[in-house]
């Protein structure tokens, strides 16, 4: 009797164990629409301020700021940690700047996609 208790037990534990294991390996995945769109108008930002349109700029800094805060949030939610965010969101600074020099029309898709989800 005690045996079959004790290999209920261990079972018990293993199967726990197993689930839990299960929850860490799930690849959560998250919004990442207000991260790109960030980095698109921050990119508008400074290209505004480089012209000396400060009024401009500054409406699409606040609309980086709002996105990019959207986007951490959706990290976080999804388990994430700010720093992931942070990561992610110059990995599609890279992308976006490589993605304008190289393929300027899958850019154009972007700016079309910013500006209709995030006006």
């Amino acid at each position: 009797m005690r045996a079959i208790t004790l290999l209920a037990s261990a079972a018990g534990i293993y199967l726990i164990s197993l689930s839990a294991v299960a929850e860490q390996k799930r690849q959560s995945t998250y919004d990442d629409r207000p991260m790109a769109c960030a980095v698109f108008y921050r990119a508008l930002a400074k290209a505004y301020k480089d012209t000396g349109d400060e009024a401009i700029s500054d409406r699409y800094m606040a609309k980086f700021k709002t996105l990019y805060e959207q986007g951490v949030a959706n990290v976080l939610a999804a388990g994430g940690t700010r720093e992931q965010a942070r990561k992610a969101t110059q990995n599609f600074a890279n992308i976006i700047d490589e993605m304008a020099t190289s393929k300027p029309e899958a850019a154009r898709s972007l700016v079309v996609m910013c500006k209709r989800e995030y006006p």
